[in-house]
Parts: structure tokens; C-alpha cells; sequence
């Protein structure tokens, strides 16, 4: 049955870097979407596919759906909520229709539709490859953003460098000899080009580390934001000359690599073999280079994998009968 105005649920247990590549796509798609925030189940966490088998309920908060109450399109991201997506589809007897961002580690015939990064390099039907991860930056955005943060910038002298730090991962902490390598490198960078930095952090940065970048902005030409005011994040991209991003966030390289300015990549302590290879392909690509001190400058097609596969899914569910018409959206550098 063709769906003039498709409903669409996005599931979230408030995970930032999930959540935004669920947004990014539903926005994509054209979609007015409805986000539920759960609880996944705990077996759902462990083992999602046990999520098909009666009785296993979609989220610990969540009341039971039927065919009736479901959505007509479903999109998730991350093995955490794998689960719930599965218990969905079982739910809505098939009615609604899976999309699921990341590789969730089980048989993709759980989902109707994967979007899977590149560097994973798993291979079925019903899977999508993308070059990292889904945003919501666009050229739009960035301008409209910059203009908001406009007097913040203003005083800023030469060249504005938009630095966005990370953090602490599951297979990494950032020790005290990374975080002093990091700010002297900043310090010494700034001084040696007569460059301002725009510096913002997450919540995976540590406090330890905050305060050792608090310490910068003794000098006037940088600037912190560490939370607990409006973001300025997207609008310090919007007016960066070249971006400096630390290797731990798929997310955020992603993101600076879809403004088509240089981006530099610092390394913040061990890698993971995924974030590895994820870095070396955009090196190939000409998109990044690892920093090493010095002011350079490059272009390239600003990376646009959200609008591309949009437009893939779109197609599909066009092919499918699920939507009347599909979204145009420009397309971006394909992998």
C-alpha cells in the first residue's frame, strides 16, 4: 500500500552520537518522525535476536505496541537498540518497515534495511554503505549557524580554527601525557601561525582534560566552550578556515569532513582498528591529514553520505510501494 505521509518512529535511549544519525536520516527522508525514548531490554542488549521470540518486551518503559499503534517506518541506530527494532517488526506483525544505522553483529535479515559503515565491510541484499557516519550538517545549516555565533568571533584574529575535542572511549582513556601533548600543541600552534582557536568538547570529555584547555584561554585569540550555554559547535565550523578534530569520534571526523574545509586529525591516544581504517580511507580520499603543526590548506567534495543515502532509500521504498513519491535530495560524494 503506497503511504502518502509515511508515520516514523525513532527509538533512543538518549545516546547523542546515535540519536543524531537517526534525526539526520529522518530529516533526509523527508519524514516527520516521533521520538520515543527508551530503555532497551536487557536480554534485547545482550542478544537482539531473541527479540523475534514472543513474550520479549520492545524496551523496560515502553508499553506494548500493536499493528494498529506501530509506525509505518522505524529507525534505529547501534547493537543497543538492534533489539527493540526487532521486537518492533515482531510486534507490528511486519507492517512496520526497519531501517537500522550500524552494524548490529547479527544477521542482517532482521532488518529490512542496514546502513553500514564502509569499514565494517559487511556485503547483503538488503545493506547500504556508508562512508562514515550520517550527519546533519549541510552547507544551510553551517551558514545559518555561523551567523548566530557572529559577535562571539568577531575580535578573533588571522585565521579561525575550529578545534573539536573528544575524549574517553571504551577501549581508551586519555592519559595525563596525551593531554599535555595536545595543549602545547595548540599553544605552539596558535603562536606560530597568529591563528584563533574555537575550541569545544563533549561528554565524553574528561574533566582532567577540560581543565588543562580552560588553561589556553588565557590567550584572548581562544576561545571554550565546554557546556552549559548554547553550542556553538556547528557555527565554529561555519566560520572555520580549517578544522583540527581528535581521532576518537568517527562522528565528529565525519562531521568536519562534510564541510569541505581541511581537517586535520589528532591523535588522541590508541585507535581502534575501526577508527583506523576509517581515517586511512578519508586520507586516500584527500578529505584529512594527521596534524603535525602546521597551518595547511586543501579542498575536496565535502563528504555528504546522509543526502546519497537518503536518496538510496528513498528509491527503495518508492520500488517498495511504502512511500508515494521520493524525496530528492542532492547527492554527495559516493565511496
Amino acid at each position: 500500500m503506497v503511504i502518502e505521509q509515511p508515520s516514523c518512529w525513532i527509538l533512543s535511549d538518549g545516546t547523542i552520537g546515535m540519536e543524531v544519525q537517526c534525526i539526520a536520516l529522518a530529516e533526509a527522508l523527508g519524514f516527520q518522525y516521533d521520538k520515543k525514548h527508551i530503555k532497551p531490554y536487557w536480554l534485547n542488549r545482550i542478544f537482539p535476536s531473541l527479540a523475534q521470540l514472543p513474550g520479549i518486551p520492545l524496551a523496560t518503559n515502553f508499553k506494548q505496541v500493536t499493528s494498529q499503534s506501530s509506525p509505518d517506518i522505524l529507525i534505529t541506530c547501534g547493537r543497543r537498540h538492534a533489539g527493540a527494532s526487532i521486537a518492533l517488526k515482531r510486534l507490528s506483525k511486519g507492517t512496520t518497515y526497519t531501517i537500522h544505522i550500524q552494524d548490529p553483529k547479527i544477521n542482517s535479515k532482521h532488518f529490512d534495511l542496514l546502513i553500514i559503515p564502509e569499514h565494517d565491510r559487511p556485503r547483503a541484499p538488503n545493506i547500504i554503505l556508508s562512508n562514515g557516519s550520517l550527519t546533519r550538517i549541510t552547507q544551510a545549516i553551517l551558514d545559518r549557524e555561523a551567523q548566530l555565533i557572529k559577535q562571539e568571533v568577531t575580535s578573533l584574529i588571522g585565521k579561525k580554527i575550529a578545534v573539536n575535542i573528544g575524549g574517553d572511549t571504551k577501549d581508551n582513556k586519555v592519559d595525563d601525557e596525551t593531554i599535555q601533548k595536545l595543549i602545547l600543541s595548540l599553544n605552539q600552534f596558535s603562536a606560530d601561525y597568529e591563528c584563533s582557536l574555537m575550541i569545544t568538547t563533549t561528554n565524553r570529555t574528561s574533566e582532567p582534560l577540560k581543565k588543562a584547555l580552560t588553561s589556553l584561554t588565557e590567550n584572548p585569540n581562544i576561545i571554550l566552550w565546554t557546556g552549559g550555554s548554547r553550542n556553538p559547535y556547528a557555527g565554529f565550523l561555519g566560520v572555520a578556515d580549517a578544522i583540527i578534530v581528535t581521532s576518537d569520534s568517527i562522528n565528529m571526523i565525519s562531521e568536519a569532513c562534510s564541510t569541505g574545509k581541511p581537517v586535520n586529525i589528532f591523535p588522541l591516544g590508541k585507535n581502534s582498528k575501526k577508527r583506523e581504517k576509517f581515517i586511512g580511507s578519508l586520507e586516500k580520499m584527500g578529505l584529512v591529514k594527521y596534524f603535525n603543526g602546521e597551518y595547511r590548506s586543501w579542498g575536496y567534495e565535502p563528504l555528504n553520505e546522509t543526502a546519497r543515502i537518503a536518496n538510496l532509500i528513498n528509491i527503495k521504498l518508492k520500488e517498495k510501494e511504502i512511500i508515494q513519491n521520493a524525496v530528492d535530495t542532492e547527492p554527495g560524494r559516493c565511496p
